[in-house]
């Protein structure tokens, strides 16, 4: 039986010219998605960096351009959709009402579609992290009342639920302030609940981006940049090391017992993971749910190979350690580095950092050895250290550490291994 296809964007931060980063990348993510021949487009926001109407009109060309017969369009306004100018006033209500009519889609809030027998639903608002919580009772009212009628109309099938911002404390990304409180309280109402959800830009390679629990939530990941919650060394802020090398998106295929959520790196042009398709069951029922944080217990803590070589180099007053990757059944996501220096013969512990390892990157430029610029701003030229390298992966698990003891070089002293700009 032929599925029900439903296409997934968001955050592009885009402004209206093919020549900007965003911009060329929904270019690409369209023109991979179109020979798919998507029933449904789901935009969860943050299409715009900043309220540029033309930014709007340029989507809605570059969809009528890849795509016949055009998708119905189910998409909700982010944060960044809404940004003005300073001597600006913001209206959100207006902008809102100038995205739908741009785009071609109709003007409600929460905007709701039957498509091929199943329920999709936006919801957008204008709280915006000035209150309490990232939507307003009124709008989480509404949106209740929305999901309620497509589980009346159908109690079995699943209710797609397109917000910016994520449930709060479900997929990688929810657990700050970029989670709301209010839409947990009333998803955890409705198993039918799929939600997807944007705005924190992580990589789909990531498992974390998927969750279930009483629902179901999914991290779209983003067309602009890649971040991380996970705060690391060698990140700038939330941003991860060559992120703009993550372009991803996702497409749905909805069969009558279940459905297949495909995830690719469109700078790639590949299918991330195909052999780890997350699939979900129709009905969902929560005591059978797959994708639980219980999946901690069932995965292994990455492992060097006997032979792994760790060293130090020194360049340009910088300090690298340089080391084979350890190895997982999925990949090592992280690396815990702890510092000790030789004190009276005595080992003692300088400090410790953590680094995010290669993962999501293209894969031209994933598995090799890993290279990263130590604090060397903090350690003593001239003495000898004990460098502990632990690997870890997505949900925790960490391994046995790799350990290097050298004497590190003597000179004026060491730069700062943190990173001044994401692409470092």
């Amino acid at each position: 039986m032929k599925p029900l296809k439903v296409a997934v964007i968001s955050d592009s931060q885009a402004y209206p010219t093919l020549a900007d980063w965003g911009m060329a990348n929904l270019d690409k993510a369209l023109s991979f998605l179109a020979p798919m021949q998507p029933d449904v487009l789901l935009m969860a926001g943050d299409l715009a960096d900043a309220t540029i109407y033309e930014v709007f009109d340029l989507y809605h060309s570059l969809i009528e351009k890849h795509f016949n017969p055009v998708p119905v369009h189910v998409g909700c306004a982010g944060n960044h959709d809404f940004w003005t100018p300073k001597d600006v006033e913001r209206n959100t209500d207006f902008i809102y009402q100038e995205m739908c009519s741009r785009i071609g889609q109709k003007h409600a809030d929460p905007l709701h579609e039957t498509v091929g027998g199943y329920d999709f639903i936006a919801l957008s608002d204008k709280a915006l992290y000035e209150n309490d919580d990232l939507y307003s009772d009124e709008k989480i009212f509404l949106l209740e009342q929305e999901i309620c009628k497509s589980i009346a109309r159908d109690p079995q099938k699943p209710v797609f639920v397109v917000t910016h911002f994520h449930p709060f404390d479900t997929v990688i990304g929810s657990h700050g302030k970029s989670g709301s409180k209010k839409l947990r309280a009333l998803f955890n109402k409705y198993p039918q609940v799929v939600s997807i959800s944007g705005h924190t830009h992580c990589p789909l390679d990531d498992e974390r981006c998927i969750w279930q629990g009483e629902f179901t939530t999914i991290n779209t990941s983003s067309l602009a940049y890649a971040c991380t919650e996970d705060i690391c060394y060698n990140m700038c802020s939330v941003i991860v090391p060559f992120g703009r090398e993550v372009l991803n998106c996702m497409m749905i295929e909805i069969y009558p017992d279940h459905y297949d959520i495909h995830r690719y790196n469109v700078e790639d042009r590949r299918e991330i993971k195909p052999d780890k398709l997350w699939q979900v069951p129709i009905p969902y029922k929560p005591a059978n749910a797959k994708y639980t944080s219980e999946r901690k217990n069932s995965r292994t803590a990455p492992v060097f190979a006997p032979d792994a070589r760790a060293v130090i180099r020194y360049d340009f007053g910088y300090l690298y350690l340089i080391f084979d990757p350890a190895q997982h059944e999925d990949f090592t996501h992280f690396y815990n580095v702890k510092i000790f220096e030789k004190v009276q013969g005595e080992w003692i512990f300088k400090m410790e950092e953590r680094y995010l390892s290669d993962f999501y990157r293209l894969k031209n430029f994933t598995g090799n050895y890993q290279v990263y610029k130590l604090p060397a701003e903090n350690m003593t030229p001239g003495e000898e250290y004990r460098i502990e390298i632990y690997p870890e992966e997505t949900f925790g698990n960490i391994g046995s550490p790799l350990i290097l003891e050298r004497r590190i070089p003597k000179n004026n002293g060491y730069k700062s291994g943190k990173p001044t700009a994401p692409q470092e």
